[in-house]
């Protein structure tokens, strides 16, 4: 299944019983609501194509998590009078825990650098110095790219408060978010945060000084992140890699091997990560690593082909919730059946079919809609890095933070 127990999850499903009395006592104000009712047909045809999926248990689960979701929208909507009374606080609550986080990343990256156990350190694999020559840091999240993920909606809201009134305690704050939000090295997340303050540009109308003000911190925090970077490669006793070299490396990484400004004599990328990457005196990559690229791609391309290969009515309703694994598993003649698409939106399509997409997109239509009427259309950057987000993974479990927050942004 694919799946495992995790306090997060225990934690919503303890929020969203509590809510029940709630929804329950103001289930009339919710059917007249447009966007509960997008999101309850969407849950409910989910719940359909559960019933024919080939991987009954995985469907049960996501819909289980996908219903908690929905229970926890519906019990803040009816309360949103009470929740917006509180949400300067719980604003506070995200910044503070944010660069605490941020904190702790670094701690895990200087600890990294010193120290090879991953036991200690709780690096995952691809996290290692071994790597590029330098930590990625992944705190308490599966891979950098979730940390990446969960820091997008706080530095976005910094930007936002940096742009509203301009101080050196916001500005701060923004250049640490987003420092540490280039030190997992996620493209997806740090192109998905551009996007987001390309967006917040558009619909705000603040002042273009304070607009000017948010790219030199940008330009700054890309500036320390590559410094701290080169620095922990350089003082790393257990890999050779140069102050340079790191750099390079991790420019070369993000601009997907566009910009290569590389020392004359580096190899090209490599396309094999060593098992003993950590021990290793050389760092396994020297730049770009196309495989992080491909196989998302590849996932992409062979969910579409299943599914454009499949019957009219199985494009219409899809092979069922969670069944993707299966399925790619069953079209490519492979016997790894826990394998996701990596793109949310695809994998929407294979398992739900279009009746399930366009009911996604509803529900996403909808809340850019719930925001514009609200005059919160900075807002719409959040949802926007989500959006693109969705693009790079997949994978409710390890995402329950967009839903989330996207609640909170509602309530709002």
């Amino acid at each position: 299944m694919n799946y495992e127990l995790s306090i997060v999850l225990i934690y919503v499903v303890i929020l969203a019983l509590v809510g029940l009395p709630d929804i329950w006592q103001h289930r009339r104000v919710l059917v007249k609501s447009k966007h509960a009712v997008a999101l309850l047909l969407f849950l409910i045809w989910s719940g359909v194509v559960a019933i024919w999926s080939p991987n009954p248990k995985r469907g049960v689960l996501t819909e289980g998590i996908l219903g908690v979701i929905c229970l926890i929208f519906w019990a803040a909507w009816v309360k949103r009078t009470d929740l917006r009374k509180v949400l300067p606080v719980i604003w506070k609550i995200l910044m503070a825990s944010s660069l605490t986080v941020c904190g702790l990343a670094l701690l895990q990256m200087i600890a990294g650098t010193f120290i090879e156990s991953r036991d200690v350190t709780g690096l995952c694999v691809g996290c290692v110095a071994g790597q590029f020559g330098f930590v990625r840091p992944n705190l308490f999240a599966i891979e950098p790219q979730f940390l990446g993920n969960m820091l997008l909606a706080p530095a976005l809201m910094a930007t936002y408060g940096f742009m509203k009134k301009r101080s050196i305690g916001r500005g701060l704050t923004l250049l640490v978010l987003l420092t540490t939000l280039g030190l997992t090295l996620s493209r997806g997340a740090i192109y998905a945060c551009f996007i987001g303050v390309v967006v917040m540009w558009a619909v705000t109308k603040r002042r273009w000084l304070n607009k000017l003000a948010v790219a030199g911190i940008m330009t700054v925090s890309v500036v320390a992140c590559l410094a701290i970077q080169g620095a922990l490669a350089t003082i790393n006793p257990h890999i050779n890699e140069t102050f340079v070299g790191a750099v390079t490396k991790s420019i070369n990484h993000l601009s997907m091997g566009i910009i290569d400004v590389r020392p004359t004599g580096d190899d090209q990328s490599q396309s094999v990560v060593s098992d003993d990457a950590e021990s290793s005196e050389e760092p396994v990559y020297d730049g770009y690593v196309a495989e992080s690229t491909d196989v998302r791609v590849n996932l992409t391309k062979t969910a579409l082909s299943a599914w454009l290969d499949s019957s009219l009515i199985q494009k219409m309703t899809g092979f069922g919730l969670g069944s993707s694994g299966t399925v790619m598993a069953e079209y490519t003649g492979s016997n790894y059946e826990k394998e996701i698409v990596q793109n949310e939106y695809v994998e929407i399509l294979l398992e739900r079919g279009l009746v399930g997409i366009v009911l996604f997109m509803t529900v996403i239509a909808s809340t850019f809609d719930k925001l514009n009427k609200s005059k919160n259309r900075w807002a719409w950057s959040i949802i926007a890095a989500y959006a693109v987000q969705w693009c790079f993974f997949s994978g409710l479990p390890n995402a329950i933070h967009i839903y989330l927050i996207a609640t909170l942004l509602l309530v709002m």
